[in-house]
C-alpha cells in the first residue's frame, strides 16, 4: 500500500485520558513508537473545558489548568524530539470558564454540533479576547522552544454560534481561523493553515470554498474531512477550496461496527479494527486523499494505531502483517505471531466472539510466550506487559457480561458478577492504563451495558447529573 504524504497522530490531551496522565517517559515511548510506525505530525488542542486561564495568574498558582499547560508544552517538546512535525488544534470561539460573560454569550440553540464554552465572535470585544487567547498559547509555544509546523482549525465540537452575524458559521469561523493564523505567522512564520471537516456537511464546505476562492486563495494547505461512524470514506464529494488537498480525519478509538453500546474509547476495554482501517486506508487512496489526522484517545487504541501508521506509511500491505509484527514486538510472539494476529483481530467485532474459543487459545498462546506476563493475583501483572494484560482485561470483560445477561432479575449471584464487571473495567482504567478521573465521553457512564440501568438504582450508582432534581431538603 502506497504512503500518504501527511500522517498525523493527534493526541488531544484532556479528559483524564492517557495522553493528559502519561509521564514524561511514557508519552516519549509512545510517540517514538508511533513515529516508528509511520507517523510523521503530532498534534494536540489546549482544551479549555473546565478550565479557567492558566495564563490570568497573579497569585501564581499551579493548579489543574496550569499542570495541564505544562504537561501539553512537555509533550510537545518530547513529539519534537522524537522527529515529528507538530501541529495545534484551534477551536475557534471556544474560550476559558472565566471568560463567559453574558453579554458576550454565543447562540447555540438548534444546532447540537455547537456546544463549549462558547463567544460570538461577530461581537467586537468577544472577538478580541478569542484572539488574545490564540496569541497567548502561541506565545507561550514559541517560549517553550516548540517550532509548530502547522495549525487546523475546527469548526464544531467544540464550537459554534447561530446568531444572524456569524450564519453561515463556516464562513464567520473561516474568517476568524484566518486571522488566528495571521497572528500565528508572527511566532512561526512558516507554520501551515489547514481545516479540520468534523461535522462539517457537504452544503457547509461548498460556502466555505466560494468564500476562500474569492477572499482568502490558496491559504487553506488541507482539509481532513469527517468519516462517520462504521464508513470508511467521507460522504458524498464535498468542494473544497482551489489548492486545497482533501485529507481524512480519521478515528481509531472505536472497533469496526457502530453497535450499541459501542465498543469505543476504551468503555469496553481495547479496541482494534483490522477490516474497517484496511478498507478506509484502500477507499481514502482511491478517494485522492494525501494525508489524515488520526484521531486517538489513548492506549487502549494502541493496537489500531499500530495497524493505521503501518498500512498508510507503505511499511505493510494487510493489517493481518501489521498485527503479527504488533505481537512480534511487544508479546514477544516469536513464531505465533500469526496466532496472535488472528486472536486480535477477532475483536474488530467483539459481540460475534466466541468466548470459550477466545479463553483456551489466549490460555494456550499465553503459556508459550518467552516471559514477562506473570499473572499478579487474578490477573497478567500490567507492570510486566500491559499490552496482554488489557486484552485479557477486555476478555474478562465480555466473559461478565455474558454471565449477566444469562441470568434473570438480581440475586445475589447476578449482583456480585455485576460488581465484577464494575470492577474489572475499574482494574483496566487504574492498574492497566494508569488512569484517573475520567470526563466526558471517554467516562464509563457512556455506553453503558443494558443492564446497567437497574443495577445502578439497585446500588446507588446514578450520576450526579441525573440527580440534579434533589429537593433542597435533601
Amino acid at each position: 500500500m502506497s504512503a500518504f504524504a501527511y500522517r498525523e497522530l493527534y493526541c488531544p490531551a484532556h479528559f483524564g485520558n492517557s495522553h493528559e496522565a502519561m509521564s514524561a517517559a511514557e508519552m516519549r515511548e509512545t510517540l517514538e513508537e508511533a513515529r516508528r510506525w509511520g507517523y510523521t505530525v503530532y498534534g494536540d488542542w489546549f482544551d479549555s473545558a473546565d478550565l479557567k486561564n492558566p495564563l490570568d495568574n497573579p497569585r501564581r498558582e499551579h493548579l489543574l489548568p496550569q499542570e495541564l499547560w505544562e504537561r501539553k508544552l512537555r509533550n510537545y517538546r518530547i513529539a519534537q524530539d522524537a522527529g515529528l512535525d507538530t501541529n495545534l488544534m484551534l477551536t475557534s470561539n471556544h474560550v476559558y470558564l472565566d471568560q463567559l460573560r453574558p453579554d458576550l454569550l454565543a447562540e447555540t440553540s438548534g444546532d447540537r454540533r455547537m456546544f463549549g464554552q462558547l463567544l460570538c465572535p461577530s461581537k467586537p470585544e468577544a472577538r478580541e479576547l478569542i484572539l488574545r487567547n490564540a496569541r497567548d498559547l502561541f506565545e507561550l509555544l514559541a517560549a517553550r522552544g516548540v517550532e509548530l509546523g502547522n495549525i487546523h482549525g475546527f469548526a464544531y465540537d467544540y464550537g459554534g454560534c447561530s446568531c444572524p452575524d456569524c450564519t453561515p458559521w463556516i464562513v464567520t469561523v473561516a474568517k476568524l481561523f484566518v486571522e488566528a493564523w495571521g497572528i500565528a505567522r508572527e511566532y512561526f512564520p512558516d507554520v501551515t493553515p489547514r481545516l479540520i471537516g468534523w461535522w462539517v456537511t457537504e452544503e457547509e464546505h461548498e460556502l466555505l470554498a466560494e468564500w476562500a476562492d474569492e477572499h482568502a486563495p490558496g491559504v487553506f494547505a488541507s482539509a481532513a474531512l469527517h468519516i462517520q461512524y462504521g464508513d470508511t470514506r467521507p460522504k458524498g464529494r464535498p468542494r473544497l477550496p482551489r489548492g486545497c488537498e482533501p485529507h481524512a480525519f480519521v478515528h481509531i478509538g472505536y472497533n469496526t461496527t457502530p453497535t450499541s453500546p459501542r465498543d469505543v474509547y476504551g468503555i469496553w476495554g481495547p479496541v482494534v479494527a483490522p477490516d474497517r482501517l484496511e478498507g478506509t486506508a484502500r477507499d481514502l487512496a482511491e478517494f485522492g486523499c494525501t494525508g489524515y489526522v488520526t484521531y486517538d484517545e489513548g492506549a487502549f487504541d494502541d493496537a489500531n494505531r499500530a495497524i493505521w501508521g503501518g498500512l498508510t506509511s507503505g511499511q505493510f500491505a494487510t493489517a493481518a502483517e501489521v498485527l503479527a509484527e504488533y505481537a512480534r514486538r511487544y508479546l514477544g510472539a516469536g513464531d505465533d505471531a500469526p496466532a496472535w494476529a488472528a486472536w486480535l483481530a477477532q475483536w474488530g467485532e467483539p459481540w460475534e466472539v466466541d468466548l470459550p474459543v477466545a479463553r483456551a487459545e489466549f490460555e494456550r498462546l499465553l503459556e508459550r510466550l518467552p516471559g514477562g506476563c506473570l499473572t499478579h493475583g487474578s490477573h497478567i501483572c500490567p507492570e510486566l506487559n500491559w499490552r496482554p494484560a488489557q486484552w485479557e482485561g477486555k476478555l474478562r470483560l465480555f466473559e461478565l457480561q455474558a454471565q449477566i445477561e444469562a441470568r434473570d432479575g438480581w440475586d445475589d449471584e447476578r449482583l456480585a458478577v455485576a460488581g465484577d464487571f464494575v470492577d474489572e473495567l475499574e482494574w483496566l482504567q487504574r492498574a492497566c492504563w494508569g488512569l484517573g478521573p475520567l470526563r466526558h465521553a471517554i467516562h464509563p457512564h457512556f455506553q453503558r451495558p443494558a443492564w446497567w440501568a437497574e443495577y445502578a438504582e439497585i446500588r446507588g450508582l446514578q450520576r450526579l447529573s441525573d440527580l440534579s432534581g434533589l429537593s433542597e431538603e435533601v
